[in-house]
């Protein structure tokens, strides 16, 4: 019988997510309000059993958090107030002019989110600044999505719910409880490092090299190494393995052989392919899987 072929090809990209988290996020109102009439009471104080994400599309006056007589604070046009549950918080809208608009999530599951880690414990908020309205975009289209579509569009909210948690976890801190939320990435743009991860991926089984690399970017090969670590914080090559690797996790979980991958992503052999395994995922492709499984078996013996 005739040996079969392996063709290389490793044009794709991927992930196998193995941290078990906390509870999942879950949204469970989405909400946006346009308030005309003058308040009831000055100073109302709110306390919600979920994480309240309360977002300013215009001027909100102010407000304080955990105590009555902590300082008041401002809550500008363009930002959001991110509380977690039972935390008390008081607004006091009195001054500004109406109509006042304004936007919120309420959900269940921050910590799933790892929204704890950018609240202190001591203020009980956090503020961020969103200077392209990104975040307040997101809201709003999660509180069109139940508007329009009622329980049927909670699927589509929660992904909403989701870019929003997701633009919270990469906002960068500009002073104490204050984030900024990142701007757009321009695709007109790219950074050296975006052009060189492009070229990886589509070549991933091929045997590079800085040269190659380099030449392909029109860049020499000095310039490569040094723009492309101070970009990323690691060299072009080891970003191939870990590119490699990465693959290599996602086409076990498909179920095909060592050699199969090995061969699928430009390793020399299976050795080769479970020693650079070994050296970024810290075990064995083995060691992997066993992982993989083991909350399935544990499963089946109860």
């Amino acid at each position: 019988m005739a040996k079969q072929k392996i063709v290389a090809n490793a044009k794709g990209y991927g992930w196998t997510w193995l941290t078990v988290r906390a509870e999942i996020p879950v949204l469970v109102n989405a909400t946006r309000a346009v308030l005309t009439a003058p308040p009831a009471s000055r100073g109302a104080r709110h306390c919600n059993p979920y994480w309240v994400l309360d977002y300013s599309l215009s001027d909100l006056g102010l407000f304080k958090v955990g105590r009555r007589t902590a300082p008041w604070l401002r809550h500008a046009s363009g930002e959001a107030l991110l509380y977690p549950p039972r935390t008390p918080y008081w607004e006091d809208m009195d001054r500004v002019k109406r109509p006042i608009r304004n936007a919120w999530l309420m959900f269940r599951g921050g910590p799933g989110a790892g929204l704890d880690t950018l609240v202190r414990r001591a203020a009980g908020y956090a503020r961020f600044v969103d200077p392209e309205g990104r975040l307040g975009r997101l809201i709003e289209q999660a509180a069109e999505s139940g508007q329009c579509e009622g329980e049927a569009g909670f699927w589509k909210a929660m992904g909403f719910l989701c870019e929003a948690l997701d633009l919270l976890r990469h906002s960068v801190p500009i002073e104490v409880d204050t984030y900024r939320i990142p701007a757009t990435f321009s695709p007109e743009t790219p950074t050296l490092a975006t052009a060189v991860m492009a070229f990886l991926r589509e070549n991933m089984a091929q045997r590079l090299s800085l040269g190659t690399i380099a030449q392909h970017l029109h860049v020499s090969v000095s310039t490569l190494s040094h723009r492309y670590r101070a970009e990323t914080g690691e060299a072009p090559i080891a970003t191939l393995i870990r590119l490699r690797i990465q693959q290599a996790r996602n086409l076990l979980m498909k179920g095909q052989r060592l050699k199969t991958i090995a061969a699928t992503l430009g390793f020399s052999d299976v050795y080769h392919l479970s020693k650079m395994f070994k050296r970024v995922e810290g075990r064995s492709p083995r060691q992997f899987m066993n992982a993989l499984n083991a909350p399935a078996a544990r499963k089946r013996k109860r």
